[in-house]
């Protein structure tokens, strides 16, 4: 596929700011499956270029990152409740839904980013990023999703990869349509993990914990929109999943794809090689990649090809009779 006419200014640009650029390995992703001697990948010379910015970008990710619980938790009820009073009930309900796209974003941006220490480094990013679980009202969640991140990728594809369970490849044998109603329940989705043995530390517990109640007592968001809120995270990481570690195998770990708000995480390939190279660097470089997924897509061939599935299923050591 040769490169979209609306991405060619893009590579221009990219030429620019780093010289020797090859568009064409760049666009199919070449330098990154299969790199010459001494080639730097494209996110790799960004992440470089970007390293004395670095502190202030995580600065700026943390102001983004308030107003944004900002607006999930305080404007967002305000926007639904004028919508209701206004006589428009499926745009007050839409509201909530959309924003929990947002707050899926907002977790991307800081609780992912923290959990890798792409912020501050490790040692702050914990605390970081479980101070941002529980202003996202999700402190149910907290060491244990960082927990279990760590695993997925040092596990991506295996046996014991906590991101495909027994109990999930059962689901999508059974009925493709119960396993995506099953992914679409909130937390409800994450008991099949409850096996999995996470280390978590109680002062961190305590302080997600701690800003959730905050929020709460402070913001004072309505039970039903909050509820609305995690429904809208929920379904938008679960479609994320879909495309991400699903589609027909071409012998790679992930697809890559554009997600809104997702702020470099449809780089997922390459997120999968480095975890340590910044979101930043992998959102400016996704778009000048050829995608291989789909959001838009991902779910109807879920439910309909059987030839889709997760990536999982097939690796040579995957035996569908003992699931």
């Amino acid at each position: 596929m040769s490169i979209p006419t609306l991405r060619r200014p893009l590579f221009w640009l990219a030429e620019r700011a780093l010289p020797g650029l090859d568009r064409e390995r760049v666009w199919r992703r070449v330098d990154q499956e299969a790199p010459r001697a001494g080639e730097v990948t494209l996110e790799h010379r960004i992440a470089e270029a970007l390293r004395p910015l670095h502190p202030l970008v995580a600065t700026v990710t943390l102001a983004v990152f308030v107003a944004g619980v900002w607006l999930v938790w305080a404007g967002g009820p305000r926007l639904s409740a004028r919508a209701l009073a206004a006589g428009h009930p499926l745009l007050a309900l839409a509201t909530p839904l959309l924003l929990g796209m947002l707050a899926h974003g907002l977790f991307g941006a800081v609780v992912h980013e923290g959990t890798h220490g792409n912020l501050y480094g490790a040692r702050a990013d914990g605390w970081l990023s479980n101070a941002a679980v529980g202003l996202l009202l999700l402190p149910f969640a907290a060491e244990t999703y960082q927990h279990f991140h760590r695993v997925h990728h040092k596990l991506v594809l295996r046996a014991t990869d906590p991101n495909w369970t027994t109990l999930r490849q059962r689901l999508l044998e059974r009925s493709r349509l119960l396993y995506a109603l099953y992914e679409l329940l909130p937390i409800v989705n994450n008991l099949d993990r409850l096996g999995h043995k996470s280390r978590r530390d109680p002062r961190k517990v305590a302080l997600a914990w701690a800003m959730a109640l905050l929020v709460v007592a402070l913001l004072r968001p309505p039970p039903l929109y909050c509820l609305a809120v995690i429904v809208g995270l929920n379904t938008t990481n679960a479609v994320r999943l879909w495309t991400e570690h699903f589609g027909y195998w071409r012998g790679v770990s992930a697809n890559v794809y554009y997600c809104p708000l997702g702020y470099g995480i449809g780089n997922h390939e390459l997120h999968h090689t480095d975890p340590r190279v910044p979101a930043l660097a992998l959102w400016l470089g996704l778009a000048l990649r050829e995608k291989t997924g789909s959001l838009l897509w991902a779910p109807w061939r879920l439910l309909v090809d059987p030839a889709y599935g997760a990536f999982r299923a097939a690796q040579p050591d995957f035996d569908g009779s003992n699931v």
